[in-house]
């Protein structure tokens, strides 16, 4: 009996080669689609599974209660580690630092520039980082050991053993020795903390300097506690060490009227439990993201996959009209109600596993491109996880019994004696259901449209709103691991001071945006004066950076080199800094930073936008040619010719640093670099919006089918009364576009709720206009339209002799 369903299956679906044909291709691009989108979802969720001591390790930082504000400090200081080893050392198993840098390595005529963390001998015993070669244990125990992963070995050593090697390493002109004394596996794609190289946190250039200093916060902290100890009560036990080496900075948050917060503190240091590092807005890593993305990314999916049930149930019943003859033969027949409900939710398993089995192979197919233009790292290696397959085994059978099940019981409810008949027709219970499924395909439709135009004038907003600076005319590249970042400055200078293309030369330790290095970074300064505290960045420049970038100077003077105790005593501040200040006259006042002397201010800069448009600008105040060193040059060009400049400015580089790579980029380029995730995010609402709607017109259109095949009467009768063809066309086509309207009614406040939602993250936004709303449903109008108009015109141009003889 199943062997004579499934050949009866095959030769119905055959049959009807148009039908089947849409099925399937309408329901394998949406299986294709939501694999990848699913695939992308789960690679998030599954940050940072691998370790095994996830569940015991917890990122430290700091929640700070101001006046004004709850501020968050993932950036800790270099001595609290070490303090809180020997404070709680039966609590805390292991612990270790970690700052980020890079590094040239020389190794024969090999230079290459890799990436290394500094970190504490603990950091392997704490991190399941396999290890090929040498033992975790061990391996960081000395100062000059460094561990390598498996590939950065490779690029060394080609296929020697680099176990007790060694390697020479390039710090900015000054070259060190490190032997190797361990070889890990590469960290997976999904891992929060890289691990090209492991060096000993002590090698850092900054920690000499900031060794014992309590305020410079400039790294992470991870801790292990022990297997017994709850996360939560030993939290609240690190209110002692903070009001230990805390003391005066809590007084003085105290004094500034600061309120304490649920715990009674207005400074705690608190723990990050491991797997929730890579969602955390305030403590989370540099790959860190919006939890809300990978739910947006299943929801997108969801909604896909909903589009296709739709257009395949409506289909389904479309077709049923055409089969109702036979479905009343079978039943007159003796045949049962389960029977029919089998045979026909055997045709749709039939389309579904077809149409599921082409959409595994166009993502995987497709899966290169997809991952080059929305910057993902999934591969085909995720299809074949357990875990993931049981997923999608587990989708495909519900979306089969969604989308296979309620046709098969809406044709095995078919009046015998009435189908027989030939009187067949859609009951007004199945009309409503078949006129929400338009509304809902619509909404859904409409929705992603609303979404991706608001989207998309919140990027061009970012990206063409007035910085303050000259984005155009500047380019900056990053210094690199083999000179020192002030002796390639003055080489630069000097080597570029005749060239008529060239405006000015100048150096800064942050870049202005994200540039082709991929680095973004702030420094953050706490002073207390006069009984108060205040908080500011600091950017350490060289002269000539007011002129550079081109920045208003609003008071005073820039930095110059007619005053030689600038270096050591001045400062430039911004207008937001000044109101932090309470300062009416602020040149020649002294703010309390740095040293016991403290800085004078020079020079007022008007306020721009140093940071994204998601921040509000912040105090900052600028040093001259502080102790962090430059680690970019700017250069301000003329506006003929920029490329062979460019080109003039990349042979002077390659002069001084012959073994590093030439990285310039305009700032308008990495000011736009920080928009990348918004831009990822508009290109897949927008690709999710043409699907949804090419298949809510697929499953309109097998609507109009069906409505037009069950009024050909009334058409006919209707053109013999006079009847003309506008007005037939406008009959037939008006309950489809009333049900659109019905859909921009339902999908717009959705779309304002959730887009004003999203861009509450923006400190700078656009408006959320109407005109937004009523393009996206005259466009979802103009497009239902069309599909029905098609079917609304070929029907009423039917001769009617014909139609009323075949009725």
């Amino acid at each position: 009996m199943l062997k004579n369903y499934f050949k009866i299956a095959l030769r119905n679906l055959w049959k009807n080669k148009s039908y089947t044909s849409i099925n399937v291709v309408g329901l394998s691009v949406a299986f294709g689609c939501a694999i990848l989108l699913f695939l992308t979802a789960y690679f998030e969720f599954t940050y940072d599974n691998f370790q095994a001591n996830k569940d015991h390790i917890y990122k430290a930082y700091f929640k700070i209660n101001r006046p004004a504000k709850v501020d968050y400090q993932a950036n800790l200081c270099a001595p609290l580690t070490p303090a809180l080893k020997t404070d709680f050392n039966a609590e805390i198993k292991y612990a270790t630092r970690i700052v980020g840098g890079g590094v040239q390595i020389m190794q024969g005529e090999k230079n290459i520039d890799e990436g290394v963390n500094y970190v504490d001998a603990d950091f392997l015993k704490m991190f399941s980082f396999k290890m090929l070669k040498g033992n975790a244990d061990v391996a960081l125990n000395d100062l000059r050991s460094v561990v390598l992963n498996e590939e950065v070995a490779e690029k060394i050593f080609d296929k020697a053993d680099p176990i007790g090697k060694t390697i020479n390493m390039n710090f900015g002109g000054k070259i060190e020795s490190f032997v190797v004394t361990g070889v890990m596996e590469k960290a997976p794609k999904n891992s929060s903390i890289t691990n090209e190289m492991l060096m000993r946190f002590e090698n850092n250039p900054e920690y000499q300097n900031t060794k014992d200093k309590w305020d410079s916060d400039y790294h992470d902290v991870f801790i292990q506690l022990a297997d017994k100890v709850d996360y939560l009560s030993f939290e609240k036990r690190l209110k002692s060490f903070t009001e230990k080496y805390y003391k005066s900075n809590i007084e003085q948050l105290k004094k500034d009227g600061a309120k304490p917060d649920e715990r009674g503190e207005v400074k705690s240091l608190r723990l990050l439990p491991f797997p929730d590092l890579h969602f955390s807005k305030y403590a989370g890593s540099g790959r860190s993201i919006d939890v809300s993305y990978p739910f947006i990314l299943l929801i997108i999916s969801a909604l896909i996959l909903l589009i296709a049930c739709i257009n395949f149930i409506n289909l389904s019943i479309a077709r049923s009209m055409t089969r109702a003859k036979e479905v009343g033969m079978r039943k007159a027949l003796g045949a049962l109600k389960s029977q029919i409900i089998g045979q026909f939710w055997g045709e749709a398993f039939i389309i579904c596993i077809v149409a599921f089995g082409i959409g595994c192979l166009l993502a995987t197919v497709l899966m290169p491109q997809y991952n080059a233009l929305f910057r993902s790292s999934i591969s085909f290696d995720n299809l074949l996880n357990p875990i993931v397959g049981v997923l999608l085994l587990i989708s495909f059978l519900l979306i089969t019994l969604l989308a296979g099940g309620y046709p098969a019981f809406a044709v095995a409810r078919f009046n015998t004696v009435e189908v027989l008949k030939g009187k067949v027709k859609v009951s007004s219970r199945s009309g409503g259901i078949r006129s929400a499924l338009i509304v809902a395909q619509f909404s859904i439709a409409i929705l992603l449209i609303s979404c991706t135009l608001i989207i998309w004038k919140q990027i061009d907003y970012l990206q063409n709103k007035p910085l303050g600076f000259d984005e155009t005319q500047v380019i900056s590249f990053p210094v690199g691991n083999e000179v020192e970042g002030g002796k390639l400055l003055e080489f630069m200078r000097n080597k570029l001071a005749n060239t008529s293309q060239i405006v000015s030369v100048t150096g800064a330790d942050i870049n202005v945006g994200r540039g082709k290095d991929g680095s973004t970074y702030k420094s953050v300064y706490g002073f207390e004066m006069e009984g108060k505290s205040y908080r500011t960045n600091g950017l350490n420049i060289d002269y000539d950076y007011v002129k550079t970038l081109g920045l208003t100077l609003l008071a005073g003077r820039d930095f110059s080199r007619a005053f030689p105790s600038d270096k050591e005593r001045a400062c430039v501040v911004n207008e937001t800094m000044v109101k932090q200040l309470g300062f009416k006259n602020p040149i020649g006042q002294k703010i309390a930073i740095g040293d016991s002397i403290g800085k004078t201010i020079v020079g007022v800069v008007k306020d721009y936008h140093f940071e994204s448009l998601r921040n509000k600008i912040e105090p900052m105040t600028y040093f001259l040619q502080g102790e962090f060193g430059f680690s970019y040059i700017f250069v301000k060009l003329t506006p003929d010719t920029p490329k062979e400049t460019i080109d003039l400015i990349g042979k002077a580089y390659k002069e001084i640093a012959p073994r590093s790579e030439f990285l310039p980029s305009f700032l308008d380029e990495n000011t736009n670099n920080q928009y990348k995730r918004e831009e990822r995010m508009s290109q897949m609402v927008m690709s999710a919006a043409v699907l949804a709607i090419m298949l809510s017109c697929m499953g309109l259109f097998a609507i109009a089918l069906m409505m037009m095949s069950q009024r050909t009467k009334e058409i006919g009768i209707r053109k013999v009364l006079g009847a003309s063809i506008p007005n037939l066309v406008t009959l037939l086509s008006k309950e489809f576009l009333a049900l659109v309207v019905i859909a921009i009614l339902i999908a717009s406040p959705i779309a304002y709720y959730l887009m004003d939602k999203w861009i509450e993250d923006f400190a700078y936004k656009t408006e959320i206009s109407w005109w937004i709303f009523g393009l996206a449903g005259v466009a979802a109008l103009l497009i239902a339209l069309f599909t029905v108009s098609y079917q609304s015109i070929r029907a009423a141009l039917m001769n009617p002799i014909k139609s009323l003889k075949s009725e």
